[in-house]
């Protein structure tokens, strides 16, 4: 792609629009194959990030079975230990590794050398992932448990899968930061015979012990503070690409202060390029630092919406190859992604560029005074005084 550079300690190349710099920054940080992992390895299946500081590979040469635990900011430092197990997946924040063989699970500190927990499932887990660093998600055919590190507790059964979930591949499970909602989400073939992946989501309120079903292929949760609040709401984001065309949906799903306005539920059309008529949505992260989101897309697209008006900001081509698994940068407000290559990708809002392409390119001087504001992006004040200076004409 335009504006590509190889090698983590390369600075992110900027890329440039005809004569405009373009509002992200985009660059590889590392090859995994480069580490000495072979590419049949890096699939949705055995490759997984849960956050900007490790990623697990399960690597398997005839009976042999490797997990290789990547650490992000030092790849260098890369594990490698035999571990006869099905399925291997980091902590995101500390040296903890969970481990899948059949239904048995296990869960190990590293760093103490020692068994934390171990579990034998009633049933196969077809999909897992850390809701954080304390929560394990684990998803069976049936239903959603959740299981602590903490203490001594078994997985607990959050809620049962919907009958509308039962043919869909999972592909992601999230929660809010506080967590009160969860989505479920997956993909299956259309059954009209037109080929196309359908996105089905369960969302799930846990303090009023419902799901509701929601066509959408990805979905992220932002806690974001509306005009005329204290405290922020929790927003839901999804996307859907449906036979009718591609939309991108916010609701508000907690309201933060129970007297300022409710939040302005949005919704707007994707434009997919015509060359990509078949393109769909595989990820969503919601960046709480830039309030925006990134989505992300089957042809490796990255799209760009402003969290509170959903207004379509940016998109363009990332990767040749899709991209299977993402993760916000807590560090950058950015993503992280790996494609099948096992290119690991990072895009950010780009700070030096970001306000001018709003104004100009988008002719939006208010987004760009918001998203100046929330990032507290040096020239804020400028854009509010010169803002201001307009009206006053």
């Amino acid at each position: 792609p335009p504006g590509f550079q190889r090698g983590r300690h390369c600075h992110p190349a900027p890329l440039v629009l005809g004569t405009m710099a373009a509002p992200i920054k985009l660059n590889e940080v590392l090859k995994v194959p480069s580490l000495g992992i072979r590419q049949e390895a890096i699939t949705f299946a055995s490759c997984t990030m849960q956050s900007e500081k490790y990623i697990t590979v399960r690597e398997q040469a005839g009976e042999q079975v490797m997990i290789h635990i990547i650490d992000l900011q030092n790849p260098a430092k890369t594990e490698k230990r035999p571990i006869t197990a099905d399925a291997a997946i980091m902590n995101p924040i500390a040296k903890i590794l969970a481990l899948r063989a059949g239904q048995a699970l296990q869960i190990f500190n590293i760093e103490l050398k020692t068994k934390m927990k171990a579990y034998s499932m009633p049933e196969a887990v077809t999909y897992w992932s850390w809701l954080n660093e304390r929560t394990l998600a684990l998803v069976t055919a049936s239903s959603v448990y959740h299981w602590s590190v903490e203490g001594s507790a078994d997985p607990v059964k959050v809620f049962d899968r919907l009958p509308a979930m039962a043919s869909s591949q999972i592909i992601n499970y999230r929660n809010d930061n506080n967590g009160k909602w969860m989505v479920l989400i997956g993909i299956s073939q259309a059954t009209d015979g037109s080929g196309r992946i359908v996105g089905s989501m369960q969302l799930f309120s846990s303090e009023k012990g419902q799901s509701q079903s929601i066509e959408g292929h990805a979905a992220g949760f932002a806690n974001f503070t509306c005009q005329g609040a204290s405290e922020p709401s929790t927003l839901f984001a999804f996307a859907n690409k449906g036979a009718a065309g591609a939309k991108l949906h916010v609701i508000e799903v907690v309201k933060g202060t129970a007297a300022a306005p409710s939040f302005q539920k949005r919704a707007v059309d994707i434009t997919m390029p015509p060359d990509a008529a078949a393109d769909f949505p595989v990820a969503m992260q919601v960046s709480d630092k830039y309030g925006v989101i990134f989505m992300v897309t089957k042809y490796g697209y990255v799209y760009i919406f402003d969290v509170e008006t959903a207004t379509p900001i940016f998109f363009n081509r990332i990767s040749p190859e899709t991209i299977f698994t993402t993760c916000v940068n807590s560090m950058t407000g950015g993503i992280l992604g790996i494609n099948r290559l096992g290119q690991v990708l990072h895009v950010q809002v780009d700070d030096t560029t970001v306000t001018n392409y709003l104004q100009g390119k988008l002719n939006n001087v208010d987004l760009a005074m918001k998203i100046a504001a929330r990032a507290k992006l040096p020239g804020a004040e400028q854009l509010y005084s010169a803002n201001f200076d307009q009206l006053l004409r």
